[in-house]
């Protein structure tokens, strides 16, 4: 059976995250039922992995068979002509049967992005609206910690005992100022729950005075579960793109 990889942007804003849940709809609700909409039978997507309630993504990734009479690009065009506004698909490109989005992934980027002035309506939904100045360079001193390999037990919320594995790699942490709005460019090859948004919300009471460089470094050498209790707020958040080695997708197909 045909695999696909397709590339979804969305708006976080009205959804309780990507992955299914009981309780509220989710992107990946959304587009599946789509799907069972177009092709009178249920199909499941996997993506690249899970954002949380009003994260946005502007590159995430999911993979989905179906052998239905559709072309790449006519999935694309279909998926595109029933999903709401706040939900687009980028691309859909059929790949090789062993493809996996999450599985195979080698590196992601995610962007915070800070609105450092005066509170602004209009990116309420897509930025931190800060209330307090920040001392940016002091921000940008402690973030160097965070390059490199490290355990980051402290820095996010998935438990040991299900994810025993905290160790994860930064490859480029940055800083860009574009007018009042910042934005913490973050590479890496996994990200854990939260993590992002915990290493930002440390940041931000680095550049807030609150902590200093030394007490950072100790919360990272802890591995300790409770010794971070900063979570930046999830408008902020953009899942920005997914990276793959070359090869996977099949050609004019």
């Amino acid at each position: 059976m045909p695999r696909y990889k397709a590339i979804v942007s969305y708006d976080g804003t009205n959804y309780i995250g990507w992955q299914k849940q009981p309780d509220g709809m989710t992107i990946q609700e959304k587009i599946e039922t789509v799907m069972e909409k177009i092709t009178h039978t249920r199909i499941n997507v996997t993506a690249s992995g899970r954002t949380d309630a009003k994260v946005h993504a502007l590159g995430q990734v999911f993979h989905f068979d179906s052998d239905f009479n559709l072309t790449a690009p006519m999935w694309k065009v279909a998926l595109n002509g029933h999903l709401p506004k706040d939900i687009h698909i980028q691309s859909v490109k059929e790949v090789r049967e062993d493809f996996h989005s999450r599985f195979h992934a080698v590196k992601k980027r995610y962007d915070y992005r800070i609105n450092l002035g005066e509170y602004d309506v209009f990116t309420r939904n897509f930025a931190f609206q800060c209330y307090y100045s920040l001392d940016v360079e002091k921000m940008k001193e402690a973030a160097s910690l965070f390059l490199g390999e490290h355990d980051f037990t402290t820095f996010c919320a998935s438990p040991l005992s299900t994810h025993p594995d905290q160790v994860r790699t930064i490859t480029h942490l940055e800083f860009v100022q574009e007018g009042n709005f910042l934005r913490i460019i973050y590479e890496g090859n996994g990200f854990l729950r939260y993590m992002v948004r915990m290493l930002t919300g440390t940041l931000i009471e680095v550049g807030r005075g609150r902590l200093s460089k030394e007490e950072v470094q100790k919360m990272l050498e802890a591995k300790d579960k409770t010794a971070c209790r900063f979570n930046a707020k999830p408008q902020g958040l953009f899942l920005v793109e997914v990276f793959y080695e070359p090869g996977w997708e099949i050609e004019n197909r």
